[in-house]
């Protein structure tokens, strides 16, 4: 099977133009969907979400007859799709996507890249807490649980556990741990200046360039209101919902493909891999 082509380009475009009229006010996402694929494109050569082998071989668990029904708890942008495509195709396994996100932005660039496919995603915009759908092989959620207050954080580990089928699997790639993150000035002109001279690069005008430096650094000096999940806590939250943990894994740092990424800066945040079971 052939592996997806995410056109990041035109979605990277899309968002930045978008996110402004798409994003709701009230959640403060706008900084954050109109800046993650721009800087996906720009400065991480479009790297796609990390942790592809982990991902493939828990998928591949999942899977059931060839076909593999996946539900992808949150997106930033259509960069999960495509690493869970890209892991299903490698093992010759068709993907059934379901894309579960509050915000407008994703689930529309979401549409545009199954789109581009010819294939057909279940989109889902709302509440991941209220979400009703058909029973999904398999969870897979990138960095999401921090994006919720620690007091709705059982309720969503209740929700995959109560969407997955007996023996499903949920796949994390997760923080797990104190969340470091203080860019100062030096370091974010540098990478705002990167930032410019790679859109410049692609024939982006001068003036757009720098609103996408300006937006960068909003990104990269966003609020973070929530504080990650510690590894006794993801425990307690897995047991609460009947979820067996049959594997964590450890990698120590972010990942340096990631958009939040900045060299010298966030190299010490630690994130881990988490695979857990619906037993059955």
């Amino acid at each position: 099977m052939t592996p997806p082509t995410e056109p990041l380009a035109d979605l990277a475009r899309f968002a930045f133009a978008e996110a402004p009229d798409l994003c709701d006010p009230a959640h403060g996402c706008c900084v954050y969907h109109r800046a993650w694929s721009t800087i996906r494109l720009l400065l991480k050569d479009g790297a796609q979400p990390a942790g592809m082998d982990f991902f493939a071989e828990g998928l591949a668990q999942a899977a059931v007859n060839g076909r593999c029904r996946v539900l992808i708890s949150g997106a930033a942008d259509s960069g999960v799709a495509a690493m869970v495509l890209t892991a299903l195709a490698g093992r010759g396994i068709t993907a059934d996507l379901v894309v579960a996100e509050r915000c407008a932005t994703p689930i529309a660039q979401n549409r545009r890249f199954a789109d581009h496919l010819g294939l057909h995603f279940e989109l889902h915009q709302g509440d991941i807490l209220t979400l009703d759908c058909a029973p999904v092989d398999a969870v897979v959620a990138h960095s999401f649980l921090n994006f919720l207050p620690a007091h709705l954080r059982p309720a969503l580990v209740a929700t995959w556990a109560r969407l997955l089928r007996p023996g499903g699997l949920v796949l994390l790639h997760q923080k797990l741990g104190d969340l470091r993150w203080a860019p100062d000035a030096e370091t974010l002109g540098a990478n705002r200046a990167r930032l410019e001279a790679q859109a410049r690069a692609r024939g982006i005008d001068a003036q757009t360039a720098q609103h996408i430096g300006a937006a960068g650094v909003a990104f990269w000096t966003r609020e973070r209101p929530h504080s990650t999940t510690r590894e006794d806590e993801l425990n307690d939250l897995l047991a609460q919902a009947g979820l067996e943990q049959i594997r964590l894994e450890s990698l120590g740092q972010l990942s340096v493909g990631s958009p939040s990424y900045v060299a010298g800066v966030s190299s010490n945040t630690p994130q881990s891999l988490v695979m857990a079971r619906r037993p059955g």
